[in-house]
């Protein structure tokens, strides 16, 4: 087994409050290698939440499987060993800490699960040290700021030693530089722990950052590749309601009245700098 997700013609209905039945995913083929960063893009109920849930156990398919390291997501005896090997973490971060100081909120889920007291102190401290909270261990939660909450957050499912860590829409209430922070620390737990990262947003600049994007629309999986291969599909995107990042419209606008004719798979500030002043000197494109 080589993947650490694996979802085979998912399928998911639901039933709202009137009783009428909703189809959110319709036969997603979609698998995420061990060790990958993935991000999953999407419009407001494209299913790319509903997805996420599945890679935890949290909702179970309807039709088809979801395999999470190996395990069928179906099998209401092995829950736990899913919820291990793949942890969540939410939009609001306040959804999910529960204690009154940040050293014990990391540490709850290690004492239910029965960890050795000196264990408990280790992962809690190399958890804080991780997500750059060590300094922050005795203080009050509630006191934190939104960036800061949702690091402890992340420490809390680190110290678990999870594979994988499925977000959902982690920054959507942070400001920039409480979602700089978040995406800072993600990047650092794949580059040294080697976890797969599935990163759900809506923020391009986060999805730029990725490995691989997979783009959802009314529960059909229909776009996924590199950064590179997506966000050069500019019309497509925007068809799906999505913008590409700033730099790729940049270059766009420039081709479109200027006839600049410059490839625009330019996804950083600094690749695009670079193509622009390549062609006002007349350069190579």
């Amino acid at each position: 087994m080589s993947e650490m997700i694996r979802a085979d013609n998912l399928t998911f209905r639901y039933t709202d409050f009137s009783h009428a039945t909703h189809l959110a995913l319709d036969g997603v083929n979609l698998t995420v290698p061990y060790g990958q960063f993935a991000a999953i893009l999407g419009r407001n109920g494209s299913g790319k939440s509903t997805f996420a849930k599945h890679c935890n156990a949290i909702a179970l398919p309807s039709g088809g499987r979801v395999l999470v390291d190996g395990i069928d997501t179906g099998n209401p005896d092995r829950v736990w060993d899913i919820r291990r090997a793949c942890s969540m973490v939410f939009q609001n971060p306040d959804n999910q800490i529960v204690a009154t100081v940040v050293e014990e909120d990391v540490a709850f889920g290690l004492e239910n699960m029965g960890v050795a007291p000196r264990e408990i102190r280790h992962r809690v401290d190399e958890a804080l040290r991780m997500v750059d909270m060590q300094d922050y261990r005795l203080h009050a939660p509630h006191l934190l700021s939104g960036g800061q909450k949702q690091r402890v957050a992340i420490a809390g499912v680190l110290a678990m030693q999870p594979k994988c860590i499925v977000l959902d829409e982690p920054t959507a209430m942070l400001d920039p530089r409480g979602r700089a922070d978040v995406l800072r620390v993600l990047h650092r737990l794949h580059a040294q722990k080697h976890l797969t990262i599935v990163l759900i947003t809506h923020h391009m600049d986060e999805a730029v950052q990725a490995e691989r994007v997979a783009v959802l629309d009314g529960g059909h999986l229909l776009l996924d590749g590199t950064p590179r291969e997506i966000f050069v599909q500019t019309e497509r995107l925007r068809a799906l309601g999505l913008a590409a990042p700033q730099s790729v419209q940049l270059l766009e606008a420039l081709n479109a009245r200027a006839g600049a004719g410059l490839d625009i798979d330019a996804l950083t500030v600094e690749e695009c700098a670079d193509r622009i002043e390549a062609w006002l000197k007349g350069e190579s494109r």
